[in-house]
Order: C-alpha cells, then sequence, then structure tokens
C-alpha cells in the first residue's frame, strides 16, 4: 500500500522527501504491529524506497534512418486498448522484480520508441529493418528486451528468436528470464503453455489474469537449445494462431537447423526475384551481446569449437536466416556498440543478403542514476566542451603486484601452478566473507552474494587454481569457526583489512554526493568478526568453464547462494554474478569489447557498494581508464549527431574515421591490414604519450617555430599566448621535424601532416592560429624562456613512465581550442543553445550534472571555417616524477617535455590518411603482436 501511495506521489510529481516516506511506512506498519524503531524493518524499508524512489533515469538518445519506413505505432496505440504481454510484464517488473513506477515507465517508454521504428507486423510486401541498441554493462539490457519481445507479441509478430552468446550457461540464463517475463511456465517442465500444471507457472505466470497463449521450443535446462526434433515434435507452425520464441545459442548447428525448421514448413520461391522466402511470418530477432560472434573474424583456431562458434560463420547464418524471410527485424543489443558500427554498411552477399549493420536505428540507453560503471570506478577528467565533468574515481581498486611467480600473464594452457596464492588473492578472499557478513548485518541476509576470480582463460588451469582456492576457504572457515590458538594470523589479517581499508572506504564513499545512498553503515569490528564464520561455512567454490560440472544455479537457491565464482570466457560475457561483491581480475586485453564485458563487477550495489573491491593490475587499471575516455567522447559526438539528426550511417562513418575509433576496435581487424584509416575533419588530437630520446630535439623545434611566428603575440588570454593568420607552412615544419613516441598513432605528426597537405589542394587549411600554454597566476608553474620569450610551463600529472617514455592521461585543456571563438558573439550563443541541446536529450551517465556553459567543441569545429585550423603548444613539466623515471638516462631534467594539441575544423571535402600500423602500437595499446 505504501508503494502505491508513492507511485500517485510520483505521478503527482510531488517530492519524495524522507518524511513523505516515514509517514507512510508508519501507518501502515502501526496497522501490522510492526516494529518502527530507528533501527527495526520498517525504518530498512524506509531507507530502501528512498533510494528507489530517488533514482533518476535520464532521456534516451537516438539516431535514425526512416528511408522505406512506415509510421504505425501511434495509430494502433488509439485502436488497440489492450497490450496483454506488455501489461502483464509491467506488472510482474512493478510487483515482484521490485522496480519503482518510474523504472517501469521508462522501460515502457524506450519499448515504444524501438517497436516503433521495427514495421507493422501486417503491414504487405518485402520489408526489413535493422537496428542496435546500446547500454552500458549489466545496466538492465534483458528487461529492456524482454519489454520488446512482450510488446512484439502483442502487436503481431509470429516468431521471436533471441540469440543468447555462444556458452550453454548464458543461454540457459536467458531463457530463464524470458520464462519469468514472457512464457509464465518453466520451461525445463514443459515447452507449450498449454500443458503442465499449476506448479510449473514462474513469474508472469503466477500473476492474477488469464495464461497467455505463447509456445517455446527451448527450455531452460542447460542442454535445453533448439533441437530440430523437438521443434518437429511439438506441432506448431510459426506463423500460426500462436506465437512462438526461441533462446538458442550462436552455434553454426544451431542456428542451420532453426533454418531447416522454420523455411521447410513456410518456404516458397518468390515468383518475382526467383528467391526462396518464408511469406508473412513477420520475424523479430534479438541479438543478445550482438557484437560478440555476430562480426568480427575469429582467430581462436586452437578452440576445438571454433568452428561452431567462427564469427564469419555465424554472421552468415543469421544474414540468411532474415534474408530468406519476407518481413524481418534485427534489433542488436550490446554494452560495446563499436564493433557493429564498425561494419561496412555497404556490404552484401548474393545469398545472405547485406550486412547486420544498424542502418534502421542505433539508441543509446540511459542508465539509471544508481548504476555504478566505468566511469566512475575508474573516473573521468573534465571536458567542458564535451559536457563532461570530472568523476573521481571509487577508492575500491586494488592493485595486485604479486601474481608473477604463481600465475604469469604469458602461461600456457599445460601451466602448473607450484606456489601458494599470492598474500593479495588471500587478502581479496578476506575481503569477501567481510562483505557477505556487513551485508547479512545490513538486513541483506537473504540473498546471493559472488566473488569473481578472472585470472586465465584455460581450463586446466582454472582447475587449478579452484582446489587452491577451495583449500584456503577450507582452512579460513576452520579458523573462524573453532579459533586460532595463540597465533591469531586470520584475525589480525581481517582486523587490520577491515580497520585500514573497509572502515575508511565507507566514509569516504558516504561523503560523496553520488554514491551516498549506495552505501550502508559502519558496523564495530567485533560484530563483523562473530558474523563472518556463518558466512564463510555457506560458500561455495565453482569452476564455470565449458568443461565444469559446476553451474552458476541462482534460481534453486531462493534464500541465498554464495559463491567464489573461477573463470575465463564464460564470465566475461552476459552472464549475471549475482550480488558480485570482490572481484580478482588478471587477464590482459586491451581490446575495448573485452574490458568492457569482462567487468562483470559494472552494475547495481545499492546499500553494498563501499564493500565492494576490484584487485587488478596497474597496466589494467590504466587500460581501463583510457578506453572510457575514449568511449566518453564518442558518445558526446554521439550526442551532437543526434540533436543534429543525423544517421547511423554518418555516425558509423564517423567512428571508422574517429582518431579515438582506435580504442574501441578489435586488433584482429589491425593484425589482418595493419593499416588504418584516421580523418581527421572536425577531430582533436594531441600527443598523450612522449619519447624521451626526442626531447631535446622537440624543444628545438618549439623554438624554431616560436622564432619564425610573426613579432608578438596578438592576445593573451585564457592561459594562452595566442598568434593570428599563421601560415600553414609554419605549422608542417613544426610536425614534419617532430620527434614522436613509436606507439603515437592518432596524434602522429607524418599522419597529421600529410591530413593537412591533402587539405591545401582544396584550399582548407591555408591560416592557423597558434597558441603557446602559458600558465600565469601558478606559483608552482616552472618559468622558462625559449626564444626570447618568458613563459610558465604546464604541470601534469603521468599515469605511466619508463622504458624511454612516459605518458600521461591527457595535456590539452579542453577550452582551449575554441580560442578562435569570441566569447559573447552571435556564433557562440548560437553554438551553446545547440550544446545545451545535445545535453539535454545524452542518455550519457558521465554528462555534466549542470548544463554547459561553453559551446561544445564538436560543434564548434563543425561551423569552424575549413580554412582555419588551431595549433595549441604545451611545454610540460610532470607532476610527482621520480627523478630517476624523468632523467631516465637520457634527457636533462630541466627540459619540459613538449607537446601539443591540434583542433581540425569539419571539411566535406576531407579524406582519410592511411596509416601503417606498427609492431609497437599494436602491443602497447593492445598487449598483442601484429604477427
Amino acid at each position: 500500500m505504501t508503494i502505491v501511495m508513492l507511485d500517485r506521489a510520483v505521478e503527482t510529481k510531488e517530492p519524495i522527501t524522507e518524511v513523505l516516506v516515514r509517514n507512510w511506512v508508519s501507518k501502515f506498519a502501526d496497522m501490522l504491529k510492526v516494529d518502527v524503531s530507528d533501527n527495526g524493518p520498517a525504518m530498512q524499508l524506509v531507507e530502501e524506497l528512498l533510494r528507489d524512489y530517488r533514482t533518476h533515469v535520464g532521456e534516451w538518445n537516438s539516431l535514425g534512418d526512416d528511408a522505406n519506413h512506415v509510421p504505425w505505432l501511434t495509430e494502433r496505440k488509439e485502436s488497440v486498448v489492450e497490450w496483454p504481454f506488455w501489461d502483464r510484464y509491467a506488472r510482474y517488473l512493478r510487483d515482484h522484480v521490485g522496480l519503482p513506477s518510474s523504472a517501469v515507465q521508462n522501460v515502457n517508454d524506450v519499448t515504444d520508441d524501438i517497436l516503433s521504428r521495427l514495421e507493422a507486423p501486417d503491414r504487405p510486401g518485402f520489408w526489413d529493418r535493422r537496428g542496435l541498441v546500446s547500454g552500458q554493462v549489466q545496466s538492465g539490457k534483458t528487461a529492456n528486451y524482454t519489454g520488446l519481445v512482450a510488446k512484439a507479441l502483442d502487436s503481431g509478430y509470429k516468431l521471436v528468436v533471441v540469440l543468447a552468446g555462444v556458452h550453454n550457461s548464458l543461454r540457459s540464463q536467458t531463457q530463464s528470464r524470458i520464462d519469468a517475463g514472457i512464457l509464465g511456465f518453466d520451461t525445463r517442465n514443459q515447452l507449450r503453455f498449454d500443458q503442465g500444471t499449476e506448479n510449473s507457472r514462474i513469474g508472469v505466470g503466477r500473476l492474477v489474469g488469464p495464461f497467455l497463449p505463447v509456445s517455446s521450443f527451448t527450455s531452460s535446462r542447460d542442454n535445453g537449445d533448439f533441437k530440430l526434433n523437438v521443434a518437429q515434435n511439438v506441432g506448431v507452425v510459426p506463423g500460426g494462431s500462436d506465437p512462438i520464441i526461441l533462446v538458442v545459442k550462436k552455434y553454426k548447428s544451431i542456428l542451420e537447423n532453426l533454418y531447416k525448421w522454420a523455411t521447410a514448413l513456410r518456404m516458397e520461391t518468390d515468383p518475382a526475384t526467383g528467391k526462396p522466402t518464408v511469406r508473412d511470418v513477420p520475424v523479430l530477432v534479438i541479438d543478445d551481446e550482438a557484437d560478440h560472434a555476430s562480426v568480427d573474424t575469429s582467430t581462436n583456431k586452437q578452440d576445438p569449437e571454433a568452428a561452431e562458434t567462427d564469427p564469419t560463420t555465424i554472421n552468415r547464418l543469421i544474414r540468411q536466416f532474415l534474408n530468406t524471410f519476407q518481413k524481418s527485424a534485427y534489433v542488436g543489443y550490446t554494452a560495446t556498440p563499436f564493433a557493429n558500427i564498425f561494419i561496412d554498411p555497404d556490404a552484401s552477399h548474393r545469398h545472405a543478403g547485406e550486412d547486420l549493420f544498424p542502418r534502421s536505428f542505433i539508441i543509446n540507453l540511459p542508465a539509471p542514476s544508481t548504476y555504478v560503471g566505468p566511469a566512475r570506478v575508474f573516473g573521468l577528467m573534465q571536458d567542458s566542451t564535451n559536457a563532461i565533468d570530472r568523476v573521481d574515481p571509487l577508492p575500491i581498486v586494488r592493485e595486485i603486484m604479486d601474481n608473477q611467480i604463481w600465475l604469469p600473464d604469458t602461461h600456457k594452457s599445460d601451466f602448473g601452478i607450484t606456489s601458494q596464492i599470492p598474500p593479495s588473492l588471500r587478502r581479496a578472499i578476506v575481503a569477501f566473507i567481510i562483505a557477505g557478513a556487513v551485508r547479512s548485518l545490513r538486513g541483506q541476509a537473504s540473498v546471493h552474494n559472488s566473488m569473481l576470480i578472472h585470472v586465465t582463460r584455460f581450463t586446466r588451469v582454472q582447475a587449478q587454481v579452484r582446489d587452491q582456492v577451495s583449500e584456503v576457504l577450507q582452512d579460513m572457515t576452520a579458523r573462524l569457526k573453532y579459533g586460532e590458538g595463540a597465533q591469531p594470523e586470520l584475525y589480525s589479517l581481517a582486523k587490520n583489512i577491515y580497520i585500514e581499508d573497509h572502515v575508511p572506504t565507507t566514509t569516504k564513499m558516504s561523503s560523496r554526493a553520488d554514491v551516498a545512498d549506495l552505501v550502508g553503515a559502519s558496523l564495530p569490528w567485533e560484530i563483523v568478526w562473530s558474523e563472518m564464520s556463518d558466512f564463510a561455512s555457506q560458500v561455495r567454490v565453482h569452476a564455470v568453464n565449458g568443461t565444469s560440472a559446476d553451474a552458476l544455479n541462482y534460481i534453486d537457491h531462493p534464500e541465498g547462494f554464495n559463491v567464489i565464482a573461477i573463470g575465463g570466457d564464460k564470465l566475461s560475457r552476459g552472464l549475471t554474478l549475482e550480488g558480485l561483491t570482490v572481484s580478482y581480475y588478471l587477464r590482459a586485453s586491451k581490446m575495448y569489447d573485452t574490458l568492457m564485458q569482462m567487468g562483470r563487477w559494472f552494475g547495481y550495489r545499492t546499500g553494498y557498494l563501499d564493500v565492494c573491491r576490484l584487485y587488478t593490475t596497474p597496466q589494467l587499471s590504466k587500460w581501463y581508464t583510457a578506453i572510457t575516455a575514449a568511449a566518453a567522447e564518442l558518445q558526446a559526438e554521439f550526442d551532437v549527431m543526434a540533436m543534429l539528426g543525423r544517421t547511423p550511417e554518418d555516425f558509423g562513418l564517423r567512428v571508422r574515421q574517429h582518431p579515438d575509433g582506435l580504442l574501441v576496435t578489435s586488433p584482429t581487424k589491425l593484425r589482418g591490414s595493419k593499416s588504418v584509416a584516421i580523418s581527421y575533419s572536425a577531430t582533436t588530437t594531441s600527443t598523450v604519450t612522449f619519447s624521451l630520446k626526442h626531447v631535446q630535439r622537440n624543444w628545438a623545434q618549439l623554438e624554431s617555430l616560436l622564432e619564425g611566428l610573426p613579432g608578438d603575440p596578438h592576445d593573451r588570454r585564457i592561459g594562452l599566448q595566442i598568434w593570428q593568420d599563421v601560415p600553414p607552412e609554419v605549422v608542417l615544419d613544426f610536425l614534419e621535424g617532430y620527434g614522436p613516441d613509436d606507439a603515437a598513432i592518432q596524434s602522429n605528426p607524418n599522419a597529421i601532416s600529410r591530413y593537412i597537405g591533402d587539405r591545401l589542394s582544396d584550399d582548407e587549411l591555408t591560416s592557423w592560429t597558434v597558441a603557446l600554454a602559458d600558465i600565469q597566476g601558478d606559483e608552482q608553474a616552472p618559468p622558462f624562456t625559449i626564444a626570447g620569450r618568458k613563459f610558465c610551463a604546464t604541470r601534469r600529472k603521468r599515469i605511466q613512465a619508463g622504458d624511454g617514455r612516459m605518458t600521461f592521461r591527457v595535456i590539452t585543456t579542453p577550452r582551449h581550442e575554441l580560442v578562435d571563438l569570441e566569447k559573447d558573439s552571435p556564433k557562440w550563443h548560437k553554438l551553446l543553445e545547440q550544446t545545451v541541446a545535445a545535453w539535454e536529450h545524452s542518455a550519457r551517465v558521465n554528462k555534466s550534472a549542470k548544463p554547459p556553459t561553453i559551446p561544445s567543441g564538436l560543434l564548434e569545429r563543425q561551423a569552424r571555417d575549413p580554412r582555419r585550423g588551431v595549433l595549441l603548444l604545451y611545454p610540460i613539466v610532470p607532476l610527482g616524477i621520480d627523478e630517476g623515471l624523468w632523467n631516465d638516462g637520457q634527457m636533462d631534467s630541466t627540459t619540459p617535455l613538449v607537446g601539443y594539441g591540434v583542433a581540425f575544423p569539419g571539411s566535406d571535402k576531407a579524406k582519410p590518411v592511411v596509416y601503417q600500423v606498427n609492431k609497437v602500437f599494436l602491443q602497447l595499446e593492445f598487449g598483442v603482436s601484429d604477427e
């Protein structure tokens, strides 16, 4: 009843205050004679309700192409009152899953938008639509596509196929969710709605109301994938009166059998084209984890299942299936959309049809304010020109420095572990037991608790890790239960972790406005210690891989399942680890999609975020930080292009040729081509990696450039000395003599010079603004004199040093690229209005809390005269650098590094620059060889 009253308050836009919630809870607690003290269950309910109803879900954003599309949904909704599958699922989300009404309404609105971009299932003739829905890792995409499935069935789609990864465990998990949200019965017991008993009803099937006719030939059993003989014996024909929903793996044999079944029953030859066609069976294909196994070329030739999961084959079979139906719709769901965007939109095949590029629409789903994603975990630098606020990383990452003897990074499949687990893993296990005990004491008792150990992809090595962890856990459990005598090693370790780590972390996070609602109260150490024994005794250790009989079967443990999961590829794609608190992660990769998908620690951690921990290496932490920043910039460009009404193909071209596109694509593409194409049109690029052997050379280049500039600066503002109307030859001389680091591609001076030369041939980039960063007013900024000019160098914190190079997260100041834009001019105000409009409709979780106050850099570059470029120069003194690393035996410690940033105007004539990929870049950027 309290929830009903709060829902009404939301509908009337009454503020959800603590006083309001307390009053309603107290009224009904009094009626039920429930304890209303501050520590009682009623007040715990108050805290939960406040968190739920204060959760904010922003607007989603989209790019679309309505060519050959016929709008239909608005008219259909006006004439059709009942949407039974959706209405039932919405009640289930609200009443049983516990989503607040605002969140359910958001799912309703977004799925309406997606459905409206498909075709009406009764539209005559041939049609197909291809779309992509992008959402954060572990942010609720399954609930979204389940809602879309419900509405597709209500509107008349006869066949729905959900492609659910390449592992049985993920397919089974997805089927269980479809059982609960759509079918209403447990497919382990029945496959048709008119079979089985009341005991088989689950999820929506237990709600009051008529049972809705829908069938499935797949079940949630581990071996319940599509089987041709089962489908033929069930006796339900696609396109009949009852809809069919199938949840299948992306396996060659499965997809071939699915094609045989669907086409054998309804296929005929189209007289106009001579093409085999399944008529009048509108099909919707939902591709979960659409970037995986549906796009790229496989490189794992040693895998015995490689033929079954080869992406080239899977891609062809999905396209062939869609191409055979007269009426088809394809919607991919992914947290890492860039692989799909890299698909060639013009690729086609005579039998398989066109490729899976999302030409019809791309929708960027918002994440609720309670979602913890990469930006919160690893942080973001402020970028005011892209409306990105600075995000301080959460204090939950712990560095691993002791794994190499136990498990080297480069071990092979037959590696034998000969040493004990490292102290960092022992600490992580203790931290997991502490987390479980704390959650229980905070009232989260009958819940799932998981720990992830992701250190190797080899199953034989995983088995050894499982045995070691099991032995350590047994020892800890015995010590907790029976005591340790005169040498309380575990007690001392656990107390140290709790007092020196957990308590300060909880205090820090409680003071942060962005996560305070996700944090629980600190508890006395002795109470936590007394609870640890009971929790540890319930923990099980499972290896989760293709050869293990272990399974993370949370559904069979309604009272809560406490597990340490050890795995590799199975745990890196889609599989949800319920109640994940501690992750121990060594797997090295710099592929954007691999890293993001392996991040099982992203998601919702309400009430226990402060006890979550990620143990990983400094290198992996650095890589996550870099790709988080690259993805944030590309998402900001998505917002701007959505505001300008561009199409998916426009955005696809932009990403494929964007300098940061290199960080979000697959190295398999780079391995195959040995070159990349970069267009600098309407982009910025800057040096972040410096070769220490070129310090003196680059300082001399800066001096030469400054000596060649005409007279004194034309202006001094925003921390810059500014020269206008500089000829391009001065800029080219500087770039062509600059000594880059071997790993630099995005900012490679040779590629930039060639791009400028190409633009000069079309009378573009003929006039430059050159600006030297001069940080006046900073007492700690060291003064320098060069070419007779005095200035204060820029201080930047390096993130890595050694091996003759130094790396920074960023060197430029974003607003500096607006140096040519006069503040408060008509152009300034127009661009600022567009920037605010893009910000208002943005679905980014990392967008600034307040409206932008300066124009978007991208909009300014697109509006700038194509003849005008900007070169920003940054003499840099590293912050907090160790003297030995600073000298590195190769440079004078008194000479600053010289970095640059270039802001290019948009160009309709620009051609991409083809740049050869070298071995150093592949190793440093992706951790792979180019062989």
